[in-house]
């Protein structure tokens, strides 16, 4: 089912609007489907998804953030073949689901749905980040291992206080993780281990002032935040001991300290 819809969000030119983040299995009212996720943008639209095997039962899904701009989704309102909304989805049921999705593209290309979408941006309220612009992360997603954030996606979720912020709740744990250069050749360990705040407190600690990780600090300094991508190696629910060791464990096993001077490679520097 995945080939059907790329067809149609290819055919539509919908694909080349967005950025994927991934493609995964969807379940909903008792049919299967699939999502085509996308990253954060201006529309705060999160992924196009496709349901039911038989044309009686298919339909095609809008999945999106609940600030999105009104008049961007009073207008995907007014497209014909809609059976089905809520706070955060639009659902259609259509003969022909590339002419849907190509007067989708069309509503997203118009000038006037851009300037809006761009100006209802969220942005941030922290007395550090006030004023800066965040993206939109679907916050209630459970999938944290594996997956790499950046350092406006922290702060959005770390700034959510909305009951369905599920990822803040998960990101709050303690255990190890790791801060690196997009293209990964030069990284950092680091771990959490005290109540409250967890990873992602640590995360907030690094983006709030630098520290005394000398080696990290001097790569921020030279390259800035935006060439680091930040992930969970492992969740630890045990002692600061046990997960002290787990750190150097994975400092060991990633070859990331180095004592001597900065090299822009090793940024553990003990």
């Amino acid at each position: 089912m995945f080939e059907e819809l790329e067809t149609i969000l290819i055919k539509s030119k919908i694909v080349n609007m967005f950025n994927l983040n991934k493609t995964d299995e969807v379940f909903n009212q008792g049919l299967d489907g699939v999502a085509y996720r996308v990253k954060p943008n201006i529309y705060k639209i999160r992924a196009f998804e496709l349901y039911g095997e038989t044309e009686e039962e298919k339909f095609f899904r809008i999945y999106h953030a609940r600030d999105i701009n009104e008049n961007l989704l009073n207008t995907l309102h007014s497209i014909p073949g809609i059976v089905r909304k809520t706070q955060q989805t639009v659902d259609y049921r259509v003969s022909f689901y590339e002419e849907l999705a190509t007067k989708i593209t069309d509503v997203l290309s118009s000038a006037e749905i851009i300037k809006e979408s761009k100006a209802t941006s969220r942005m941030a309220r922290a007395s550090k980040f006030e004023g800066l612009e965040l993206p939109d992360v679907d916050v209630s997603q459970d999938e944290v291992i594996g997956r790499i954030f950046t350092w406006r996606e922290i702060i959005a979720i770390y700034e959510d206080n909305s009951e369905d912020n599920t990822l803040k709740s998960i990101l709050s744990q303690k255990g190890v993780y790791i801060q690196r250069s997009e293209d990964g050749k030069s990284r950092y360990i680091g771990s959490a281990y005290s109540e409250g705040g967890g990873i992602l407190g640590r995360w907030m600690a690094h983006l709030n002032s630098l520290g005394d990780a000398q080696h990290l600090n001097l790569f921020v300094l030279e390259y800035g935040y935006n060439c680091i991508v930040f992930s969970v190696l492992e969740f630890v629910d045990g002692t600061t001991s046990e997960i002290i060791q787990k750190e150097s464990a994975w400092k060991r096993t990633l070859g990331t300290v180095n004592h001597g001077p900065y090299n822009g490679i090793q940024l553990n520097n003990n």
